[in-house]
Parts: structure tokens; sequence; C-alpha cells
């Protein structure tokens, strides 16, 4: 008897798990799901400097992580992640892909900047995307 009282928790804990995923899916509140993880990713545009690594770290935050906004410690920690050794002053990394209007401010967190992705750099990702990244 036992073990059937067992087995019948079991279904129920499976069963209420799936319910909060179907949920979060029906409200809209799944991340989408990366087909592939952060390092490949990035590494697939073969990016060939800290500027176009940054904009790609900072599109997957976006786009499979849900990050509306992110800052400098952010595009660090997708460095490393991606297993590159950030830049020596990503800040000066991130005031270059603002001056090719990839990146906007969109205030602060205390001290911290806060930066969003522009049309123009979600346009160049997804068209390096589309043309076989």
């Amino acid at each position: 008897m036992s073990n059937e009282v067992e087995e019948l928790q079991t279904q129920i804990t499976q069963l209420e798990e799936r319910v909060i995923e179907l949920e979060q899916r029906l409200n809209g509140d799944e991340e989408p799901e990366a087909t592939e993880g952060i390092r490949e990713f990035v590494e697939s545009f073969n990016p060939s400097s800290h500027t176009e690594r940054a904009l790609s770290v900072a599109y997957y935050l976006e786009s499979y992580r849900g990050k509306e906004t992110f800052d400098v410690a952010d595009i660090e920690e997708g460095y490393r992640e991606c297993r590159v050794k950030p830049a020596s002053n990503m800040s000066d990394v991130l005031g270059r892909m603002e001056g090719r209007d990839w990146l906007l401010r969109d205030g602060t967190d205390g001290q911290t900047q806060l930066w969003r992705l522009t049309a123009t750099a979600l346009k160049t990702v997804e068209e390096e995307i589309n043309n076989g990244a």
C-alpha cells in the first residue's frame, strides 16, 4: 500500500509541474527557449572585435534571457560564460556601441548605467542570423 501512495504522490507532483508550465506558457511568462547556449550563439557570429562580441552577448541576453536592460557587469558575465576574457574597459566598449547606434542609455540602477539595444542593433544581429551566422 505504501508504494501505491508514493506512486500517486509522484504522479501528482509531475502533474502540478506540468500545469505550472502550461499556465506560464498561456500567460506569456515563459522565456523563449534557446536552441543553443550563449557561447555557441556568440561564436556563430565570428566576432572580430569586443564591440561585435558585446553586441551578440547583449542580443542573447535580451532575446533568450528576457533582460530588457543590462549593465557592464551583465556583459562581462556573458563574456565569462563564453569563456572569453572581457575587455579591460568594458565601459569604453559600450560607449563605442552607443556611437554606432547599437545602444541607448535606459536609466540607472543606483550609480550603475543601464543600457538597451536599439532597433539598429536588433536589425544588425537579425540580418546576420538570416545570412547564416
